[in-house]
């Protein structure tokens, strides 16, 4: 277990570095980090369990990214790819692959406030030049709170990232 999770933090170490360095992620760190998330994953809950977890997430996120070409296609008044220039590829990928780690509720919890994070880091970090875009490293800073979420989740026993128990508790009675 404890190689698998020092596998993990060097995946997500990598993956933000080249993420804020190079603005890309080596393609084969995706399915290196999904075989590695799913080993931790299976000592836990049943394959079925995680499987019916990841097409609940993924649906989420696909629900996510069509109203945001929808969004940015009305705007734009055309059709808009969003992996061309609005949202990356690597992007896409982690998020896909951060699906088989965490439990639906969970996930939902991380999209929402990783997003919060990487707002809040971009506004902070990224200083505006005038006529100059800016990449957005959203898997790196992701991969960096995933690790922060994960070591939180070690020292909190009674958060667990693949149960929704909690948050369910949390939702129903408030504490």
């Amino acid at each position: 277990m404890l190689a698998l999770h020092a596998g993990v933090f060097m995946v997500l170490s990598g993956m933000a570095f080249q993420d804020f360095r190079y603005r890309g992620i080596y393609w084969w760190m995706f399915p290196l980090l999904a075989m590695l998330l799913i080993g931790c994953v299976l000592q836990w809950i049943s394959l079925e369990v995680m499987v019916c977890s990841v097409i609940k997430s993924c649906v989420f996120l696909t629900v996510q990214l069509v109203i945001l070409t929808a969004y940015l296609s009305l705007k734009q008044k055309r059709l808009v790819n969003i992996l061309t220039g609005f949202f990356g590829l690597g992007d896409l990928l982690f998020l896909i692959v951060l699906s088989t780690r965490l439990s639906f509720l969970n996930y939902v919890v991380f999209y929402m406030a990783s997003l919060m994070l990487v707002i809040g880091c971009t506004a902070v970090f990224i200083k505006k030049s005038a006529g100059q875009t800016h990449k957005i490293p959203l898997a790196g800073y992701q991969a960096i709170f995933l690790m922060l979420v994960i070591l939180i989740e070690w020292q909190v026993p009674a958060l667990s990232l693949h149960s929704d128990d909690l948050l369910n508790k949390f939702m129903c009675y408030g504490y």
